[in-house]
């Protein structure tokens, strides 16, 4: 099997395993220093904790990052990688079909619509 292949193997479920075990530990142990209070974990001898503000401060600074890369930086890079409006690149590019002749009857063969034709088809009045 490929090595770059999606489907599952051994190793890959092993890891996946591990890393799903590990995060729900790791969220675990969070929860437990978020909520219990600070005389309690020092009674366990557990005096090396952060302090509680990162318990709230971390999560809101994630959300706001996350806020902000999906509200401004996702969709500004968008806006920079497309092409003006006066660009050809919006109209065509080098995977365009041109049009072929096809027998009359037929099912003519996959092309793209000239820009000449689209605009006369969209925008052109037909006359009775």
């Amino acid at each position: 099997m490929s090595e770059n292949s999606p489907a599952p193997t051994p190793t890959r479920s092993v890891y996946g395993f591990v890393m799903y075990i590990a995060s729900y530990t790791l969220f675990f142990i969070y929860l437990i220093w978020a909520y219990i209070p600070d005389p309690w974990l020092h009674s366990l001898g557990l005096t090396y904790w952060p302090q509680k503000y990162w318990a709230v401060a971390i999560p809101v600074f994630v959300c706001c990052c996350l806020a902000i890369f999906a509200l401004l930086i996702y969709p500004g890079v968008s806006l920079m990688m497309t092409p003006d409006l006066s660009s050809v690149h919006t109209i065509t590019d080098e995977y365009a079909r041109s049009p072929k002749s096809a027998v009359k009857g037929s099912i003519p063969p996959i092309y793209d619509i000239p820009i000449s034709e689209v605009c006369h088809r969209l925008y052109l009045k037909k006359k009775n």
